[in-house]
C-alpha cells in the first residue's frame, strides 16, 4: 500500500506535515474473470482466471542490498614517506572527547587528524631521535614516530605540574610548567632518555606556556603578566635568567626561535589575540604586530622558510593552522583543517 504526503492546516496558522515516503510500485492489475458461457452454468473453473498473479510476480525482480546503499567510505589520510612532517596537538575544553596528535606532511596535504590518541593531555610537542614526545596530565609521554609504543608516563613529574610545552636541543628535553592550576613557575628539562629529571632548572617564571631552544640560550611565554606580557630567556645551562628579555606581548603563548628571529603567538587573555610578534635574538627591534589576522593563535614553530599557528579560535573551536614565510609575507590563516584547538607543533627530520 502506498504512503502519501499529508499535511493538516489549523485555523490558527499552524501546519503540521505528515510523513513523507515513496509510493511503492505499480501492484500487477488482476485480470478481468473470464466470458461466462450462456449455455451452460459456469463452472467454478470456467469463473476463475486462467492465472493468479504470485507473489513472487509482484515482488521486484531485485532488491538493492543495504551495501548497495551504504556511501562508500573516505579512506583515510596517510603521510608520504620520504617528506618532512609536521605534528601538532589538539586539545579542545569544548570539544572535550578529542584528544589528539596530527600529523600532515609538511607541504598542508594528507592530513591526519588522530595519528595518535593518547589517554592523556596532549600539550606540546619534541621530536627527536626517533621519538615523539608530549605532556601528559603531570607527565612527559612518548611515542615512536609511527605512532606505536606509547609511554604515557616516560617521565612522571610532580602532581601539580602541566608541562604545556617542549622543546629538545639534541641533548635534553625542556618543558614549560604551567600548572594544573594555571599557577606554574618553572623551566624543567632532562635527557632525551628519561634520567637527570630537573623540574625547577629555571626558576621565576610567571605560567610558562611556551618553550624554544637554540645553539646557545632557551626562551619561554609568560603568559600570565597580563597585557604586559613578556618573553623570557636563559643560558643552555640555566644562567642568566631574564624573565622581562621582551616586553609588550599579549598574554603570548607559542614560541619558536631560528638562525635570525625569535617569534612568539599573542593568544590574549580570553583568547582574544591575534598576532604573531617578533624580535632580533638580543631582543632588539620587537614588532609585536609582524602577522596580523589571526584568530587567537596558540602553539608556534618554524622552519628554513616558513611560521607556524594554531588558530584556536576565540571560543576554543578553532581549527585552522595558519602560515607564512619568515619574513612574515604569504600569510594564510588556513593552511591546514587540524581539528579542534591546534596548539603545541614539532617536525620530524
Amino acid at each position: 500500500m502506498a504512503a502519501c504526503t499529508r499535511a493538516m492546516s489549523w485555523a490558527v496558522g499552524l501546519t503540521i506535515v505528515g510523513l513523507l515516503g515513496g509510493c511503492a510500485a505499480g501492484a500487477t492489475p488482476t485480470p478481468p474473470p473470464a466470458t461466462a458461457t450462456p449455455t451452460s452454468v459456469p463452472s467454478l473453473a470456467a469463473a476463475t482466471p486462467t492465472s493468479v498473479p504470485s507473489l513472487a510476480a509482484a515482488t521486484p525482480t531485485s532488491v538493492p542490498s543495504l551495501a548497495a546503499a551504504t556511501p562508500t567510505a573516505t579512506a583515510r589520510p596517510t603521510l608520504t614517506p620520504g617528506q618532512r612532517h609536521i605534528y601538532w596537538t589538539a586539545i579542545s575544553e569544548i570539544v572535550t572527547d578529542r584528544l589528539w596528535i596530527g600529523a600532515a606532511n609538511v607541504d598542508g596535504t594528507s592530513a591526519v587528524e588522530d595519528f595518535i590518541t593518547p589517554p592523556l593531555g596532549p600539550w606540546g610537542l619534541a621530536i627527536e631521535g626517533g621519538h615523539i614526545y608530549w605532556g601528559s596530565g603531570p607527565a612527559i609521554a612518548r611515542a615512536n614516530l609511527d605512532g606505536t609504543g606509547v609511554e604515557a608516563s616516560f617521565i612522571t613529574l610532580a602532581e601539580d605540574a602541566l608541562p604545556c610545552a617542549l622543546a629538545s636541543d639534541g641533548t635534553y628535553l625542556y618543558w614549560a610548567d604551567c600548572g594544573q592550576s594555571l599557577l606554574g613557575t618553572t623551566i624543567g628539562r632532562a635527557r632525551l632518555d628519561g634520567t637527570g629529571v630537573n623540574e625547577s632548572f629555571v626558576t621565576g617564571a610567571n605560567v610558562p606556556s611556551g618553550v624554544a631552544v637554540d645553539a646557545t640560550h632557551v626562551y619561554w611565554s609568560n603568559y600570565a603578566n597580563g597585557s604586559d606580557s613578556t618573553i623570557g630567556r636563559a643560558k643552555l645551562d640555566g644562567s642568566e635568567v631574564d624573565q622581562e628579555f621582551i616586553t609588550g606581548a599579549d598574554a603570548p603563548f607559542g614560541v619558536a626561535v631560528d638562525g635570525g628571529h625569535v617569534y612568539w603567538s599573542n593568544l590574549g587573555y580570553a583568547w582574544s589575540g591575534t598576532t604573531i610578534g617578533r624580535a632580533n635574538l638580543d631582543g632588539s627591534e620587537v614588532d609585536q604586530e609582524f602577522i596580523t589576522g589571526a584568530v587567537a593563535p596558540c602553539g608556534m614553530a618554524v622552519d628554513a622558510g616558513y611560521l607556524y599557528w594554531g588558530n584556536n579560535g576565540t571560543d576554543n573551536r578553532g581549527r585552522m593552522i595558519g602560515r607564512a614565510s619568515v619574513d612574515g609575507s604569504q600569510v594564510s590563516q588556513a593552511f591546514i583543517d587540524a581539528g579542534p584547538a591546534p596548539c603545541g607543533f614539532a617536525f620530524d627530520e
